[in-house]
């Protein structure tokens, strides 16, 4: 790990650990160990040998989440993470969200082939998560894995009263709405529905689960995958509903020293395009115009407990 690090990258692989090790040294000369005795009235968490933890005096929420995630990090294990968003189902070829439909043809050909990927890779034992959807159901029966886990959380965004249509009829028949997503998508939410902000919220037993280690296969959602994938690549959450998360399509997951890499196998069964880009900010004030909307900035409390930004703020 020492030598693929951004620091010593490129350099000789010796030199590199030669360096690291000055750096530790350097580091002991300074560095002072808190102690359970001499700091008592401080609030601190303290780690030692990666598993073994000393919390001291935690008081407020973010303390505490603060060490539950620390507590759920094993970064001595360094797992392989498979995603793969279900099958291609009618209401993707009829270009409708949400819904609980089944797969097409070309979905079921994709768990098929899914399954052989599986047997072929040596992946059999892994286990595998899928939501209650029954898309990830019917596409995780393909393979041969015995260890199936059943999430909640890894259902797909609740589109609320918007489910099951298209976006062309969710613009004809709420084009303020329509428009309100495209301005501020992340933290949007649909009428009786939920936003990519709470949808992160959801999931975030799920990640603290990813985070204890060992690999594992995934099946479920392009929303749910688009807010792992974006934590586990740790890109800014405006740009988390934009992550491009393709169906027919196996996410490889690998950690570095530094992160993550992806690695997307793709498995040439032609399906629906679901991505959808990120408009312009002409195309979003036409349509907020066209809605009868010339406050922006108005706060919308009964989409989302957050303000949403006027054009000139919003970076697009």
């Amino acid at each position: 790990a020492v030598v693929s690090t951004q620091s010593t990258g490129g350099c000789d692989p010796d030199d590199a650990f030669q360096d690291f090790s000055q750096r530790i040294k350097n580091y002991k000369k300074v560095y002072q160990t808190l102690s359970l005795e001499l700091d008592r009235e401080l609030t601190f968490i303290r780690v030692s040998n990666v598993t073994q933890f000393h919390i001291n005096s935690v008081n407020s929420t973010i303390q505490s989440k603060s060490a539950y995630f620390l507590m759920n990090l094993r970064p001595h294990i360094q797992p392989t993470l498979y995603f793969t968003r279900h099958g291609e189902t009618e209401f993707n070829m009829d270009g409708k969200i949400g819904g609980d439909s089944c797969l097409s043809e070309n979905g079921r050909r994709y768990g098929e082939e899914l399954g052989r990927f599986v047997r072929e890779e040596g992946l059999s034992e892994l286990p595998v998560w899928t939501s209650l959807m029954r898309r990830t159901l019917e596409t995780g029966s393909y393979l041969p894995n015995t260890s199936v886990e059943r999430y909640k959380a890894l259902n797909e965004l609740d589109a609320g009263q918007c489910d099951g249509l298209t976006y062309q009829q969710i613009e004809t028949d709420y084009p303020e709405e329509f428009a309100l997503r495209d301005l501020d998508k992340y933290n949007y939410r649909y009428p009786r529905g939920e936003s990519y902000h709470d949808l992160c919220c959801r999931l975030e037993p799920v990640i603290m689960d990813l985070e204890k280690g060992g690999s594992v296969f995934v099946i479920c959602h392009q929303a749910v995958l688009r807010c792992i994938v974006g934590y586990l690549l740790d890109i800014p959450v405006e740009e988390i509903p934009y992550i491009k998360i393709p169906l027919h399509t196996v996410i490889k997951i690998v950690p570095t020293a530094y992160g993550c890499e992806r690695e997307d196998i793709k498995f040439g069964i032609s399906s629906a395009i679901t991505h959808r880009d990120k408009q312009s900010v002409e195309s979003i004030e036409k349509r907020l115009i066209d809605a009868g909307i010339n406050k922006v900035e108005e706060s919308r409390k009964d989409k989302s407990e957050r303000v949403i930004p006027s054009l000139e703020e919003l970076s697009i």
